[in-house]
């Protein structure tokens, strides 16, 4: 048993009681079993629950599987959320809502600046800072149409873990006196308080978990966090005492220059502009074909305009993108650098290389790709369509102006490309389907689309069937890992995840396709590019760990038995029999 006993706020004892009562099946959360009051404060005997608390257990040295933990984590609160009230404000102690003093948040947090402790514990920039930020995205604070149940103090402090065969488990989410009926962000926003200074898989696996679960984050969700994570900081700050806390005070000044700072970094994201169709824009690429075709030389077969600029009287973000087709995609960049371009990568198509010129006369997409490449035909497809079909792209036009109007279109969410980019896909997937396109691509996963895809892949063929749920959706977002789709047309017929290995190699972990679309070559295709792929990064050898009943698949495409010498010695299937490919 524990005894606890409440200082603040006397009904906070039975709101914790009743709670528990509710949701005692979805989360574990400590019964109360008996309640009393001793010289005007209440107390309350409430089940012993074993475990340390999350945060002494990240700031120990205990070896333990993060993304497992924080997985576990998300789903206990998307579970927590599920619970609806009426509508959105404070508990009283029957669990019916009821009005705060302070629940408009912009209010609340405006007075705290102008409170003796926050002027003297923040600059008179700071506050400037908090005041600008509150007034910019006072829009984000409209949360009067949530009304789930948010513990309210839902950090590492208050979630219990224990090892339980071998596993550490959460066993408990402690202290619910402040649980109120509103956004489930805030308690986003609580989790996530120290996140900076944890490793990815801290974030990632949480916010990983919520949306698996049905938790739908707002595109604008982290400023979100980040605002009502600074109106509890200075909620904070207002109650601490800087001669009695001093070490609170500076943490809590930490980290709302820490938000301000992110604040400040996202107000620096470029937003995306569309502008009419300008009749110079053909001039500008013939210009800049002339230029690239000489710093290729021999290497170079083909210039293409494409992208919306190619298109007569369609509006276009006003840069010019190119497509050069080479003989051979491995070349000196410096001879393209030498007129000004910086090399980018592929970004999403792994067999391109990207290079862009930004200055006042010259804005420059240029995509580099081997001939015969599918994307080279896509691009050239979905211009002429566009061109030759004014319904088409005037429908293309009008995506375009709907989209730039929503804020999420500006930003990057856990993505390589902005949400305006992300948001033309099924438009562009349905002109290739009327412009006769029937190639086969493949690029490494980036729309939602495509991770969705690559979930069932996974879900479907790999731990499904096994009655376990996927243990390393971490790897979405980690250098070390890639995942990789295969189009045929605009259907996604396989998947594979690529781990890259130290000493220039790499391990196929999963390679699958479609049941619907085997017999079709498309493996050994996708095998195929994915090995091209591997061997223009440097890759010096491919593994993999065969089931007995694709090892003819393997060995069809040239793959012998070959020690697999996994570096980080996960155990091995003793079925399963290792191969490999010197590339």
């Amino acid at each position: 048993m524990i005894l606890r006993i409440y200082l603040r706020d006397k009904d906070a004892a039975y709101r914790e009681q009743k709670l528990a009562a509710l949701i005692k099946e979805t989360a574990p959360i400590p019964l109360t079993h008996y309640i009393g009051e001793l010289e005007g404060h209440h107390f309350a005997i409430t089940e012993f629950m074993p475990g340390i608390s999350l945060r002494d257990f990240l700031l120990g040295d205990v070896p333990h599987d993060l993304r497992a933990i924080m997985t576990e984590v998300g789903m206990i609160l998307s579970k927590i959320t599920a619970y609806e009230f009426s509508k959105s404000d404070f508990l009283n102690k029957d669990l019916e809502v009821v009005p705060y003093e302070s629940s408009d948040v912009i209010k609340f947090a405006q007075d705290c600046l102008n409170n003796r402790t926050v002027v003297s514990v923040l600059s008179p920039e700071m506050i400037d800072e908090i005041k600008k930020a509150i007034k910019q995205y006072a829009y984000l604070f409209s949360t009067d149409d949530e009304k789930h149940l948010v513990h309210g103090d839902f950090d590492p402090a208050n979630i219990l873990v224990d090892k339980i065969n071998d596993s550490w488990v959460v066993t408990g989410i402690l202290d619910w006196e402040f649980a109120f009926s509103g956004s489930y962000l805030w308690d986003v926003a609580n989790m996530l308080r120290y996140a900076h200074k944890m490793p990815p898989e801290f974030q990632n696996s949480f916010i990983d978990a919520l949306q698996r679960n049905a938790i739908k984050l707002p595109p604008d969700w982290r400023t979100t966090a980040h605002l009502l994570n600074l109106s509890s900081l200075l909620d904070l700050l207002k109650r601490s005492d800087p001669q009695r806390h001093p070490s609170r005070c500076a943490d809590i000044h930490e980290l709302i220059d820490h938000i301000l700072s992110e604040l400040n970094n996202m107000q620096k994201i470029d937003r995306v502009e569309i502008k009419p169709y300008d009749a110079n824009w053909p001039n500008i690429f013939e210009a800049e074909a002339a230029l690239i075709k000489k710093a290729l030389a021999d290497n170079c077969v083909a210039i293409h305009h494409v992208g919306s600029t190619s298109v007569p009287g369609l509006a276009a973000k006003p840069k010019i993108d190119i497509i050069a087709v080479v003989r051979n995609l491995v070349f000196d960049k410096s001879q393209l650098e030498a007129i000004g371009y910086k090399y980018k990568g592929g970004f999403n198509i792994p067999l391109r290389r990207s290079f862009t010129i930004r200055t006042a006369d010259r804005n420059i997409n240029l995509h580099v790709f081997e001939e015969n490449d599918p994307e080279i035909e896509l691009n050239i497809l979905f211009r002429d369509h566009l061109r030759e079909t004014p319904s088409a792209r005037d429908e293309y036009a009008l995506l375009k102006y709907k989209l730039i109007a929503e804020e999420s279109s500006h930003e990057k969410n856990n993505s390589i490309y902005r949400g305006y980019t992300l948001g033309k896909h099924d438009f562009i997937q349905n002109i290739l389907k009327k412009s006769g396109f029937n190639k086969r691509r493949f690029v490494l996963c980036t729309h939602h689309s495509e991770w969705t895809v690559a979930k069932h892949f996974r879900d479907t063929y790999f731990f499904g069937p096994n009655g376990i749920e996927d243990p390393y959706t971490w790897t979405f977002n980690h250098e070390e890992h890639a995942h990789l789709v295969l189009y045929q047309v605009t259907e996604i017929v396989a998947y594979a995840h690529i781990q890259f290995w130290p000493d220039q190699r790499a391990a196929i972990r999963i390679i699958a396709t479609d049941e619907n679309k085997r017999n079709q070559n498309s493996a050994s295709v996708f095998l195929t590019l994915i090995e091209k792929w591997l061997r223009s990064l440097g890759i010096k050898s491919i593994h993999a760990e065969s089931r007995q009943s694709s090892l003819r698949f393997y060995l069809k495409n040239g793959y012998t038995e070959m020690p697999f010498n996994d570096p980080e010695n996960h155990e091995s299937d003793p079925n399963d029999v290792p191969v490999g490919k010197v590339l």
